[in-house]
């Protein structure tokens, strides 16, 4: 296929450009198609849906791909028998293959050894999740399982609808070699995870998937019993060796941790006391006396530590815990009791992670008998770390104010914001399960706002629904109106992530209005400034001016309600509103020690300015904001902005071939730091200077890009700018339909967002084209409306061509740049 000839070529210079003509050559040699630029461009429009493919000035580059993830947890040492069923796994083609039996007999060591031996075949990668669907609790959701797993590959703008993380995934597992084990799955929980290519899936479950190849999984026969008893170095007579396998009824899971126990003393002395019947028989687990039994027994030969460690480690709602969240549930260091329990095999380690099998836990929670206040203390050593780590990480984040907690809970190190995101990355999917089990409880709530931050600069959307809703829900349970105004506020933020405006407009609103009842200024003023952003961003800029001038009122020191009163005004007009708030960024910056809204503020003050066209003043400002950047942290430095601010200037001095090269560079820096937004932005730009050096084909190729992630971003301003450009680059090719078709649609899109500044292009752009269609009448009314919006806006960008398309310019040709 042509597709694979052109990922061949790019991939026999990875990270290097191939120029135009090479792949040209190596796609379709001598039978060129009749536009074989463009037929290339729609070539690689396909294979973006698989690769990151970058544009060069004189061809196409393919980003390396990062090595692959690597999430199998840890092989058993002495893992024994299965001969069988491990040769039907390894010489399976199928693309599914799914190991069932009944619980405690082994399914998920065999998946795990079985994907060890294959992993080499797959050097893409292996991805693991356990869904816990036959586990006490909630089941991990297709959608969260989604959300790691395109994390682990790479993705970032994930989407949290699962039909739309389904496609996703598929497309990026299309061209690869993965590896996916599915632990605990029914086929309902499966069907999503499923990928495409040439990866595999193992997967284990309680129940039958016919639908599958499927290796049936049974007790262990007598030699593989007695084979793991031997690797265990348990002696006896063979009499009593073999009444212990039938004793634990063959099961693996009871016969490690019966064979754990007899390790300490005699196997005739350990039977006689599996065989007696003063056992806490009341305890069944999943119906199975031998398990019964076997657990009760090991229960009982631990010290009281370590029993009453176990009771509690049963309250953990999440996968997985560390020494000290165990030593939270514990009240003192639980170390040595944790061990313990390892060493009994009544607890699995996994590095410095540990966790209980799903019988272990159901069986550890019925010996608490139903009391499960001992979980408080697990939920408030997760509410003080994240409470500390928030504080790390994003410490102008506004957030509740956390109680007095109790002195003795663990603390983390989280003094540095690599420390902290550390801390939140082991412990996230743990909180998120947790938050419901906490009841109408503050806890609920403060653990939903303390990961608020961390779930918006990490991008796990997913998580931050789930674990907010259940805030919510803990909050109107509990009557608590402030609760449930922040829970509001927190699910529309999350919904603004995923660019579904509306839907953030509508929970903003809802938690504004459950303030009227309840008071809080800080809280108010949050809401505002992003119910501000959202309305700019959704193009209902002057609703976006009357939520931030209110949050002005009750806080004018606010610096972000100036900056975005700044960016709104920018789009909105007039400049000169624009250009009082931007400089009020700077006062504020200044007065408060905020080096990085500073250079925020000197970066938007060149851009107003140019919009401006006192293009005489920008140069100072550039000047500044580079002495500034150089001091700032590098995270924080806005490094598109160091290499784009003042291009604007340069291409409007006739300067287009440096132009570009700025911003193909700042190009580069936005595709690496996945803001497609500002990549969008830049496009435009792009194609302007290509259609500015005659270049159409990767004038169109740009615009067409910017386009396509505008849309996908739910980005009005840059799809008006882009259908600008477009509509201008067919009007340079002679091709007026289509150029009169983008015009009209992009005023369309300006008039009906109140992009008003920049419309003064769209509105030029569209009387080129109607003059060069022969309307000259049409093209006098377009030409004179974009002169009075550019006197109302105080846009004074594109006054030469303004006075070119006034004065009835040639009939085709020319351009308009921005």
């Amino acid at each position: 296929m042509r597709i694979d000839a052109l990922r061949r070529a790019l991939a026999a210079r990875p990270g290097q450009p191939v120029s135009f003509d090479e792949l040209i050559d190596a796609v379709w040699g001598d039978d060129r198609p009749a536009n074989p630029k463009a037929a290339l461009r729609n070539l690689v429009q396909r294979l973006r849906t698989t690769e990151q493919v970058v544009t060069e000035p004189a061809g196409y580059r393919l980003v390396l791909r990062k090595p692959g993830p690597r999430q199998l947890p840890a092989d058993l040492p002495d893992f024994v028998g299965r001969a069988d069923e491990i040769a039907a796994a390894l010489h399976s083609t199928a693309p599914v293959l799914a190991i069932t039996g009944p619980p405690g007999v082994g399914k998920t060591s065999l998946a795990v050894h079985v994907a060890h031996r294959l992993a080499e075949r797959f050097p893409d990668g292996q991805l693991h999740v356990n869904l816990r669907a036959f586990a006490e609790g909630a089941t991990m959701t297709p959608n969260q399982a989604l959300h790691r797993f395109l994390r682990a590959l790479g993705a970032e703008d994930i989407p949290v609808d699962v039909e739309q993380q389904s496609e996703l995934f598929r497309k990026m597992t299309a061209d690869r070699a993965v590896l996916v084990v599915i632990d605990n799955a029914t086929p309902e929980l499966l069907g999503p995870l499923l990928p495409a290519g040439r990866c595999r899936v193992i997967t284990t479950s309680r129940v039958e998937m016919p639908e599958h190849e499927q290796v049936r999984l049974a007790v262990f026969a007598q030699d593989e019993a007695q084979e793991l008893l031997a690797r265990m170095r348990i002696t006896g007579s063979a009499d009593d060796r073999a009444e212990l396998v039938r004793l634990c009824a063959h099961l693996p899971l009871a016969l490690r941790i019966a064979a754990a126990n007899v390790a300490a003393g005699h196997l005739s002395d350990y039977l006689e006391d599996l065989r007696g019947d003063d056992r806490l028989d009341a305890l069944e687990i999943e119906g199975d006396a031998a398990v019964n039994a076997t657990f009760d027994l090991s229960y009982r030969a631990q010290p009281v530590e370590a029993q009453r460690l176990f009771r509690l480690l049963g309250l953990v709602p999440g996968q997985d815990f560390g020494v000290e969240a165990a030593t939270a549930l514990l009240g003192h260091r639980a170390d040595e009791p944790l061990q313990q329990l390892v060493a009994a095999n009544l607890v699995q380690r996994n590095e410095n992670r540990y966790s209980l099998h799903d019988l272990l836990r159901m069986y550890a929670l019925r010996l608490t008998g139903g009391d499960t206040s001992q979980r408080t203390r697990l939920l408030d050593y997760y509410l003080l770390n994240a409470e500390a780590a928030a504080r790390t990480a994003t410490p102008d984040f506004a957030r509740m104010p956390v109680p007095q907690l109790p002195d003795d809970l663990p603390r983390h190190d989280v003094e540095t914001q690599a420390d902290a995101l550390a801390w939140f990355d082991a412990e996230r999917g743990n909180i998120v399960a947790a938050i419901p089990h906490a009841g109408p409880a503050p806890v609920a709530w403060l653990l939903a706002d303390m990961l608020r931050a961390y779930f918006f600069f990490q991008s796990y959307r997913v998580d931050w629904f789930v674990a907010a809703r259940a805030g919510l829900a803990a909050a109107v349970e509990a009557g608590d109106v402030l609760a449930q105004a922040v829970m509001h506020g927190s699910i529309g933020l999350a919904h603004f992530a995923v660019s579904e405006l509306s839907d953030a407009v509508v929970e903003f609103g809802r938690a504004r209005e459950l303030l009227r009842r309840q008071p809080d200024d800080r809280m108010l003023v949050s809401l505002l400034i992003n119910s501000g952003i959202a309305y700019q961003q959704l193009g209902r800029l002057s609703d976006s001016v009357e939520a931030l001038t209110a949050a002005r009122e009750l806080q004018p020191e606010n610096v972000a309600v100036a900056f975005n009163l700044g960016g709104t005004y920018l789009d909105l007009g007039p400049l000169s509103k624009s250009l009082a708030n931007v400089e009020r960024v700077l006062e504020l910056a200044e007065a408060q020690d905020l080096p990085h809204m500073k250079l925020y503020a000197l970066d938007a003050i060149t851009e107003v300015l140019t919009y401006h066209g006192k293009f005489d003043l920008v140069q100072s400002f550039l000047d500044e904001a580079a002495e500034l950047r150089r001091q700032v942290p590098a995270e924080l430095a806005h490094p598109v902005g160091a290499v784009s601010a003042g291009v604007m200037v340069t291409m409007h001095e006739g300067r287009t071939k440096e132009a570009l090269e700025a911003w193909l560079k700042a190009l580069k820096i936005a595709q690496d730091g996945n803001l497609q937004r500002e990549e969008a932005d830049l496009h435009d730009s792009i194609g302007d200077a290509h259609r500015e050096l005659g270049d159409l084909d990767q004038a169109l190729a740009a615009h067409r890009a910017g386009l396509a992630l505008s849309v996908g971003n739910g980005y009005v301003r840059g799809e008006m700018e882009n259908l600008a450009g477009l509509a201008a680059d067919h009007h340079a090719a002679g091709e007026l339909q289509e150029a009169l078709e983008l015009a009209l649609r992009a005023r369309d899109r300006a008039a009906a967002s109140e992009l008003r500044v920049r419309a003064v292009r769209v509105l030029i752009v569209l009387a080129r084209v109607q003059r060069s269609l022969g309307d000259h009448a049409a093209a006098d009314r377009t030409a004179r409306e974009a002169q009075a919006l550019a006197e109302e806006t105080e846009c004074h960008l594109w006054d030469s061509e303004l006075r070119e398309v006034l004065a009835q310019p040639p009939a085709n040709g020319g351009s308009t740049s921005s």
